[in-house]
């Protein structure tokens, strides 16, 4: 039986209304920020509502983590499903950095200025390696591939104040020890296009050490052979998966494991396709 995973819903303080509203999560909670669809074995994926910008951060790498929180590092992936006109991210520094002058920045709330701002549109693809200083723009609803750590070093929040009314942590030191003080590129490594046919395409988004992503859009028919299980979520449309005799049908929102073998799709919609070393 293929099932259905249940999510873990996150209430963030920059979080919005509709991935209750738009991708069927079902909770009591006033808003959901984060939908955490996968989050046993070594990924972790979430769908993202930021109707607010979120902190300005950086993640550590794994022998950061290990030697300083005896955790795992972060590098992670984002993929745009909406957003709204104007909509960016901030995505590593616009010039060449050092740590002393983004101390100094930090302090004097002047940080956002030596970031590269970038635009985003709906379907565009972002790749975050450990290291690299980001923030997630207001308006902008995406889909998270990432190393499954939740170690974040906040860096800049915007002078914002949590619920307690008290201004939220700052992690400056320990960022300042794994930031990639030079400007990054947002490509994935691995990225092209694998096949396809009247009724879809298969995109590889990335493949890199930690996890490889697919993105499937579908307009009919499908047959998906992979000789490892899969992590399918669903991020718009909707679909039957048949594998034997068995029939599961999900919608945008929904997010299940496929064991290895071979899949049949039919419908129409955009599902990405994630497994990683060990599944």
């Amino acid at each position: 039986m293929l099932n259905k995973s249940t999510p873990i819903f996150k209430d963030y303080i920059w979080g919005g209304t509709r991935l209750k509203e738009e991708y069927g999560k079902k909770t009591e909670l006033p808003r959901v920020a984060e939908s955490w669809e996968v989050y046993e074995g070594p990924v972790l994926m979430k769908l993202i509502d930021a109707r607010e910008n979120l902190s300005v951060q950086v993640h550590p790498d794994d022998a950061y983590a290990r030697g300083v929180e005896n955790g795992t590092g972060k590098t992670e992936m984002w993929v745009i499903l909406d957003c709204e006109p104007g909509a960016f991210i901030y995505f590593g520094f616009n010039r060449e950095m050092t740590r002393e002058e983004v101390r100094e920045r930090i302090r004097d709330g002047t940080l956002t200025e030596t970031l590269r701002v970038l635009p985003v549109r709906r379907g565009d693809v972002v790749f975050i390696p450990a290291g690299t200083i980001h923030a997630i723009g207001a308006g902008i609803v995406l889909a998270e591939v990432q190393q499954n750590s939740d170690l974040t070093y906040r860096v800049y929040d915007f002078n914002r104040v949590g619920a307690d009314g008290k201004p939220r942590e700052l992690h400056i030191e320990k960022a300042l020890d794994v930031l990639r003080f030079l400007p990054s590129s947002p490509a994935a490594p691995g990225s092209c296009i694998l096949n396809g046919d009247a009724d879809h395409q298969l995109e590889r988004l990335t493949k890199n050490e930690f996890f490889i992503a697919d993105r499937l859009t579908l307009s009919g028919q499908y047959k998906h052979n992979a000789d490892t299980g899969l992590i399918l979520l669903c991020v718009e449309g909707d679909c039957a998966l048949r594998r034997d005799q068995e029939e599961t049908h999900v919608t945008k929102g929904d997010c299940v494991t496929l064991p290895s073998g071979e899949t049949s799709f039919s419908g129409i919609g955009a599902f990405i396709l994630t497994k990683c070393p060990g599944m």
